[in-house]
């Protein structure tokens, strides 16, 4: 039986040998058993927590299932899965529908096993109360700490811990102190008061900004050229500068599906508050100062409006009505700001926004007629080929077939299993008939009329798997495909810059200024070498075969899966020429 293993850690303070010993107890199980396993089929998440269902190695895992590489899926225990009772259920449902047992080595728990279904539930259940134990004994831990007046894990510009008391031997046999206290960094917060000053003195958040980058001052994670607008202001609000320090404000929710946090508010009677005067950095008369030109300014910004009746935010309009083939597409390598329309003559030139806004170094600007021509000319040339996207397409039909070799043989069996129990339905049938009818008949007849219902609908899922395979268009259709895309492209309108969204991702434009002997000029007999432009983007090839079949959408099942996307991506990287005279900011 082919088996693959699966493991997990959940917290980057917990030791990686514990994904070894995961493996290892796994392993001993396999060979003690009779299974066999391949280095490719052992799928590990490091450092991420159970209450996440969207991990990388589980969701590579589930589409090595779904493709029928192996037959059961061993862990170390069921917690390894996921530590949320619904979570895991479902799990353990979703690998039972593709046929896949779970082997739990510690639980001693085999799904396929009707003797295991209390056991699922039971150990379930006592995972997902553990996390919640671990969740207020972490709490309660925290607040004793606070109240103790050492750190709770607060990351503030402008201080570092210091550990304090009694040197200790943790459960793990580290030393550990008993706790650890906030001091002054005063490099750091000579930084703050600049801040602090420089802005009730009227200097713009971008200035500010630009010139702690200029500086190269390291932020709080220690990187030079990191600053922006959102760390600024979060300094310019924090009230720990003027010695107020409140724990316990905020809680993080964290999304079960994606992992993403979302902070929400306590209630102001759980706050824990203490003045910390020896804690100081900005006084009194600054912070008012700088809080009153902070209301002020934050009357006038505009505010992002949410769309009625949803909790979302309005699209944009260049994203919903783009007035170019790549408005709201492109991004300057350099500082990861949008690229945007800059007026001027002609058609006007594309530039980067932060570098108007004096926050970006990047100051070239590109003709918006030659950079939409050096894109599409390439796209149409030298990328969105026949030859190319047939030779994509036929390795994205291997990579699928791949997976599902067993399945006309699995088919084949199934269908042999479902004629054994018709007969045997059609034999309890003639038995009845000859008046031999009994309580004990009944239910033998209605467990086999169950098998062989379930055995159909098996049957019928698997057979839809077989004739919704991948299979690559005709060269024919794809030629077809691509010049009525061609021709779309030319018009440069609304529908043309909307046809190619799904097919780019972003476009990542990088400034390159080299000795390149193609991109220079004469003048007063000297070289005098001009920068271009480099784009960067991914070609999402599948995006081709939307409307091959708009009934069954038969390519979204495939789009899912990122290997097939990894597979039908295009990288693609065009040099945009440069004009006679660069244009600077």
């Amino acid at each position: 039986m082919k088996v693959a293993i699966y493991a997990r850690y959940s917290s980057e303070n917990q030791s990686e040998k514990s994904i070894d010993d995961q493996i290892r107890v796994c392993k001993d199980y396999i060979h003690a058993h009779d299974m066999s396993i391949e280095d490719k089929h052992i799928y590990v998440d490091e450092a991420i927590s159970g209450s996440i269902i969207n991990r990388p190695a589980l969701q590579t895992l589930q589409i090595a299932a779904e493709n029928k590489e192996f037959e059961a899926v061993v862990v170390d225990d069921l917690s390894r899965l996921s530590r949320s009772n619904h979570q895991m259920l479902t799990m353990v449902l979703k690998f039972n529908y593709l046929q896949v047992k779970i082997v739990s080595v510690s639980d001693g728990i085999i799904s396929d096993d009707e003797n295991s279904k209390l056991g699922i539930h039971l150990r379930g259940l006592m995972n997902e109360l553990y996390l919640d134990d671990l969740k207020k004994k972490t709490m309660r831990g925290l607040e004793g700490q606070k109240l103790r007046g050492f750190s709770a894990g607060e990351k503030v510009y402008g201080y570092y811990t210091k550990p304090v008391g009694e040197l200790r031997l943790n459960k793990k046999g580290q030393a550990k102190y008993e706790g650890k206290v906030h001091k002054i960094n005063e490099e750091e917060a000579d930084i703050v008061r600049k801040i602090y000053k420089e802005f009730v003195e009227g200097k713009s958040l971008n200035k500010i900004v630009q010139k702690l980058n200029q500086d190269r001052i390291p932020t709080k994670k220690g990187l030079p050229g990191g600053w922006n607008i959102a760390t600024v202001s979060k300094i310019l609000k924090n009230e720990r500068y003027i010695g107020r320090w409140v724990w316990k404000k905020y809680k993080g929710i964290k999304d079960p599906i994606t992992g993403r946090r979302k902070r929400v508010m306590w209630p102001e009677n759980e706050w824990i508050c203490s003045d910390r005067k020896d804690l100081i950095i900005i006084d009194k008369e600054i912070w008012e100062k700088a809080q009153k030109r902070w209301f002020s300014l934050k009357g006038t910004w505009p505010v992002r409006k949410k769309a009625k009746n949803t909790g979302t935010k309005q699209q944009s309009y260049v994203h919903t009505s783009p007035s170019h083939l790549f408005s709201g597409l492109m991004k300057c390598q350099c500082c990861g700001g949008a690229i945007i329309l800059i007026a001027g003559a002609g058609n006007g030139y594309y530039g980067c926004f932060n570098a108007k806004r004096k926050t970006c170094n990047n100051k070239l600007l590109v003709p918006r007629k030659r950079l939409e021509k050096a894109i599409i000319t390439d796209l149409k040339e030298k990328i969105l080929t026949l030859e190319n996207i047939s030779y994509i397409y036929g390795k994205v039909e291997k990579l699928v077939s791949s997976g599902m070799n067993e399945v006309p043989e699995l088919i084949k069996k199934k269908k042999a299993e479902n004629e054994k129990a018709l007969q045997e339905v059609r034999n309890y049938l003639n038995y009845i008939k000859m008046g031999n009818f009994s309580k004990a008949v009944s239910e033998a007849l209605k467990q086999v009329e169950a098998k062989s219902e379930n055995l159909k609908e098996e049957i019928k899922s698997l057979e839809f798997q077989q004739q919704n395979t991948f299979k690559s268009p005709p060269k024919e259709w794809i030629k077809d495909r691509l010049e009525s895309l061609h021709q779309t492209l030319d018009k440069d309108t609304c529908s043309s810059a909307l046809a190619l969204k799904p097919l780019m991702g972003t476009i990542q434009l990088e400034p390159v200024s080299d000795s390149n002997e193609d991109f220079y000029s004469i003048v007063d007999g000297e070289k005098r070498f001009k920068p271009y432009y480099v784009a960067h983007t991914k070609i999402q090839t599948l995006a081709l075969l939307d409307d091959k079949d708009k009934v069954s959408n038969w390519s979204w099942w495939w789009t899912r899966s990122q290997p097939i996307r990894n597979t039908a991506e295009i990288q693609a990287h065009i040099k945009i020429l440069p004009v006679k005279h660069p244009h600077l900011y």
